[in-house]
């Protein structure tokens, strides 16, 4: 008859009280007790191993319940577009009317220069600037009647403007593409500290020269624009431009 191991230690206590133990009994206790002791070392070993691969690749040392199913959120903040006006409204003297928007850009950063191609249909040529920050500065560079490049400057407010007309519009206008150079620059850029830079008086300089440059509004030199631009970077914000023209034929 098979006896388990408590059993046999049982008898092995028993019998020690009254006679010296058989010393096949005792061999028999203590082997197992060897194999009780090596089933738990190999227990304990199996289990660290796993907690050692866990801990290794980063897994959960046991299974967790799923999660509870969540609605997905976008990671795209929807923001509405800057309002484009549909139309643009020309007043010269007895003149009066609209123009349909023909071609538009909208930018997320401003700071930097960005070039506006457009092709006219005609060569009354309107265009707008809007910001998302009313307060931001606007310079727009385009081709004036002689083919030189000339345009304006100053806050974007509720839009920034200008219009080509038939005695405005420069040679080849409708023959070709045309461009425009915008930058939209931070309400608090600074300036007047580059512009001083820019336009400081020489010992040598004409003072009508002196006097002249300080008139000039300090956005309509290039060098100002350029070293303002190097110095505010590209940053966020947003603005749009609009080009308005006359419709084309069939439409």
């Amino acid at each position: 008859m098979r006896r388990t191991q408590n059993e046999l230690e049982r008898l092995l206590d028993e019998r020690s009280r009254s006679a010296p133990p058989s010393p096949d009994l005792v061999a028999i206790v203590r082997r197992g007790r060897r194999i009780r002791r090596g089933r738990r070392a190999a227990s304990a070993g199996a289990a660290l191993a796993v907690a050692a691969v866990a801990l290794m690749y980063g897994l959960p040392p046991a299974p967790s319940p799923a999660p509870a199913a969540r609605q997905p959120t976008d990671t795209v903040s929807l923001q509405p577009e800057l309002p484009l006006p549909e139309t643009f409204r020309v007043k010269l003297g007895d003149k009066d009317f609209t123009l349909p928007l023909l071609h538009s850009e909208r930018y997320e950063t401003m700071g930097v220069p960005r070039t506006v191609t457009f092709s006219p249909t005609s060569k009354d040529t309107a265009h707008m600037v809007v910001c998302d920050d009313p307060r931001a500065w606007v310079v727009i560079r385009s081709s004036l009647k002689g083919g030189e490049m000339g345009g304006g400057a100053g806050r974007c407010g509720k839009g920034t403007s200008g219009h080509h007309d038939k005695l405005s519009a420069p040679e080849g206008w409708l023959e070709r593409p045309q461009k425009m150079q915008i930058w939209v620059f931070p309400a608090d850029a600074p300036i007047e500290r580059v512009a001083a830079e820019v336009k400081a008086c020489t010992p040598d300089m004409n003072e009508s020269v002196c006097a002249r440059l300080h008139r000039r509004p300090p956005l309509l030199f290039d060098e100002v624009v350029e070293r303002l631009s190097a110095e505010v970077g590209e940053r966020p914000g947003r603005w749009a431009v609009g080009v308005y023209d006359r419709a084309k034929e069939g439409e």
